[in-house]
């Protein structure tokens, strides 16, 4: 039944959801750190001679720190609270900065990558909680999309900031965010629903007063009672790891782990660790830190875009054009390489100098449209309530799984069958996954939680039914779940 609940100002819900996507800004400038510090790096006399190997593994041991926040930050959330694990995120967040800062030998510096990666992961996992908790259903899905448009702007950042100061003080900035986030933060509420769950009522129609800026506890007593009843449901409806292999639960849960596949082994953390080495590896006459902010700046505004256009075209058509036109742009970039490096015909590639940076362009604007944020959000649609914690924790490890394979393993990758045929191994897995997109992944655009269940096959008898969280709300349910960065 569609319910009415009290709205009076939003401002607390605003500046709630900025304090924790500053978190996502850190996380950003983690995924973006190597691209201009990596270049840096070479040219300090105190690391001359830093060995490629190494400037993989800066890249690599981000993926690994965040493989280890997804099982500490899903326990933290539940028994600490959502405020609460991301505050106690914030210390060691910068220790990993001022570790790399005060960097002595090439240990250091890893270590402080993969304290770095472990924050930045778990905000990854607690911020979108957090959001979709705290905000309105006619708030929830703007709110959410902020976060994805954090990150990006968190690796626009450290691409400027990194084309005109070297990696140390590029780090002390970086230093500063997780700062400003636990300053920020600190003021905020906490998750009215986590307070349920743990059964203080009191504590829950506080916060969500504040967050409603309503003046008595009767005006936000509706949307207390909708909470109570679906944190009781969601707790009935408990899922185990055996219920995964339900043919109904199986097929989406495939989907999104192919979804995470095509995501990550398409090439997109190759180029955002590794932006500048690709333009100073083309050797064109374009300045290598130039041509990276200007493509982060075009992710930036492809971000902006990506959010509008997430509900009014569909889905499935923004995957398919996304994955083709990330297979076009890393075909270009592969045939740029194969004149400059195989043909060495310096004459024609010198004349073609602005291919690189129109590749990465297109590149960067077609993941951000489609294959970017949209697998994400299609683990929170296609997939049952009741398994959706679980099923997408697995999807998330998996994700940052593929990503350190593809940050520890591209340099070597690139030395060994050389630029050209390392992007064209990236853009026949982009074309293998619009094949994929096309005869496999649904149309979820338009569609009722049980219209998109119903594509899977009747749920298994033995099974509780389906409660989507958040299904208190009048709106869709499904704006904020399972959201996560591009990586």
């Amino acid at each position: 039944m569609d319910r009415t609940f009290y709205s009076g100002s939003k401002n607390l819900q605003f500046l709630s959801a900025i304090a924790a996507t500053l978190g996502a800004f850190g996380l950003g400038t983690v995924l973006g750190w190597t691209s201009t510090s990596n270049l840096s790096l070479e040219e300090d006399p105190d690391f001359k001679g830093i060995s490629k190997s190494t400037l993989s593994l800066l890249g690599s041991m981000v993926p690994v720190g965040a493989l280890g926040a997804c099982a500490v930050t899903g326990i933290l959330i539940g028994k600490l609270g959502r405020k609460s694990t991301m505050l106690l995120t914030a210390p060691p967040f910068v220790i990993g900065w001022l570790i790399i800062v005060f960097a002595q030998n090439n240990a250091m510096l890893i270590i402080g990558r993969i304290v770095t990666g472990f924050c930045g992961g778990a905000f990854s996992l607690a911020a979108p909680v957090y959001i979709g908790e705290i905000a309105e259903p006619s708030l929830r899905g703007s709110l959410g999309s902020g976060f994805q448009l954090m990150v990006v702007l968190g690796i626009l950042f450290v691409y400027c900031f990194g084309a005109i100061m070297n990696w140390m003080w590029l780090s002390v900035m970086c230093t500063a965010v997780p700062i400003l986030f636990a300053a920020m933060m600190f003021f905020m509420p906490e998750s009215p629903r986590y307070y349920l769950i743990k059964g203080n009522r009191a504590e829950a129609v506080k916060s969500l007063r504040r967050l409603r800026g309503a003046h008595s506890d009767g005006q936000v007593e509706p949307e207390i009672e909708a909470m109570e009843r679906s944190v009781a449901d969601a707790a009935r409806n408990q899922a185990s790891f055996k219920d995964l292999f339900t043919p109904s639960i199986l097929k989406p849960t495939s989907i999104s782990l192919g979804l995470m596949l095509f995501q990550q082994l398409g090439g997109v953390n190759a180029v955002i660790f590794y932006t500048g080495d690709i333009f100073k590896s083309a050797g064109t006459s374009m300045d290598a830190n130039l041509s990276t902010i200007i493509v982060g700046i075009v992710q930036v505004a492809a971000t902006v875009v990506s959010t509008v256009l997430a509900d009014k075209a569909g889905r499935r058509i923004l995957l398919l054009i996304s994955d083709s036109m990330m297979g076009v742009s890393l075909a270009m970039l592969g045939a740029f390489f194969f004149i400059k490096e195989e043909q060495e015909n310096t004459e024609l590639a010198d004349s073609l100098g602005w291919l690189p940076l129109v590749s990465m362009i297109l590149f960067v604007t077609a993941f951000s449209l489609g294959f970017g944020p949209i697998p994400w959000m299609m683990v929170g649609e296609i997939l049952p309530a009741r398994v959706l914690g679980l099923a997408s924790s697995i999807a998330t490890v998996f994700n940052w799984f593929l990503a350190f394979l593809v940050t520890q393993f591209f340099a070597d990758l690139k030395e060994a069958i050389h630029g050209a045929w390392c992007f064209w191994i990236f853009a026949i897995v982009c074309a293998i996954g619009t094949v994929y997109v096309f005869l496999i992944v649904p149309e979820t655009k338009g569609k009722t939680t049980d219209e998109i269940q119903a594509l899977f096959g009747p749920p298994s008898s033995s099974s509780p039914a389906p409660v989507r969280p958040h299904s208190d709300y009048p709106e869709k349910s499904h704006d904020n779940e399972g959201f996560e960065p591009e990586k």
